[in-house]
Formats: C-alpha cells, structure tokens, sequence
C-alpha cells in the first residue's frame, strides 16, 4: 500500500478559509441577534435567529466533511480518504498524468463560484470531458482514467503517484 498526502493549498485553500469564515461570522451574528432579541421579549424572532445560527454552525461543520486527506494506491484498488468519508475505486487499466498548467487554470474556473473554489464535486468540462474532483491544491492535479470514469485529485506527491498509476491516458 502506497499513502499520498494531499496538503490543502492555493484556491481551494483560500476557498475553504471565506466559506467557514463567512459561515462562522453568520453563526455568531445569529446567536447575538438571537440572544438580544429574546432579551427584549421577542420569543418567536430570538428562537427563529437562533434556528439560523444553529444552521451555519452546522453548515460550517459539515463544510469539510469532502476535503482529501490522503490517497491510498491498494493493489488494484484507489482509496481517497475524507474526513468522514472513503471512496474506493478500481484501478485496473487505469492511467494517470498531470495536467498541464491551461487546464488547471480552465479547472479553478469551473469549479469557483463567489470567490469559492470546491475541492469536491463532479463537473462536466468541454476540455477535459466528465470528471469528479477530489482536490485539496489544484498546482497538483493529476487526471486519472478509470474505465468508467475521470478523476482529478491533488497527491503532495504528483509525479509519484503518476508513476504508480500507470502512464499516460488515452484521449476521448
């Protein structure tokens, strides 16, 4: 078994840090609304600020439930371990190869939105076709041809886990 780190860094980084501290401002914005107002006798308005908080806070726990923390080469087998979560894929007749840097740039655009770059998530791209992203810093991502699928994930250690894969993909 081979473990690969995967570091946050640059956009999604960046990302991660103005959603939870966006959601952690909300969180404590509500509460403190929510307190003053039940402090003035407003029972109904206090509950329904504090339910809002309530909901950022829990928001902001989840917000990083998908992020990588590590890679795992299995035999035949790729783990990409979350937070709370483990997807496994097979890797037989699979290729890998990093991208260069137009496509990485083309990636950070498909997957920002409001100055919020996801390091998850499945995005269709006219340049590098169907994909799910498991990203933690797109300066490492590597494209990984699976039979039925294309991943893109973001090892420490690209060229290593270019080689353990396996060469260059073939074009679709």
């Amino acid at each position: 078994m081979r473990r690969f780190p995967c570091t946050a860094g640059g956009a999604i980084a960046r990302g991660r840090r103005r959603l939870r501290g966006l959601l952690v401002g909300l969180a404590l914005l509500m509460a403190g609304v929510g307190a003053a107002t039940l402090a003035f006798g407003r029972i109904g308005a206090g509950v329904l600020a504090l339910l809002v908080a309530l909901a950022a806070w829990t928001a902001w726990r989840m917000s990083g439930d998908l992020d990588p923390l590590w890679l795992e080469l299995e035999g035949d087998r790729l783990a990409i371990q979350m937070r709370r979560r483990r997807e496994r894929f097979p890797v037989a007749g699979a290729a890998a190869r990093r991208l260069d840097p137009d496509e990485t740039a083309h990636l950070e655009r498909l997957a920002t939105s409001g100055g919020v770059t996801a390091g998850s998530g499945g995005f269709e791209s006219h340049r590098l076709g169907e994909l799910d992203l498991y990203a933690s810093d797109l300066a490492h991502a590597v494209l990984v041809e699976l039979p039925e699928r294309r991943l893109v994930v973001t090892p420490d250690d690209p060229e290593g886990f270019v080689a353990a894969v396996g060469g260059a993909p073939q074009t679709r």
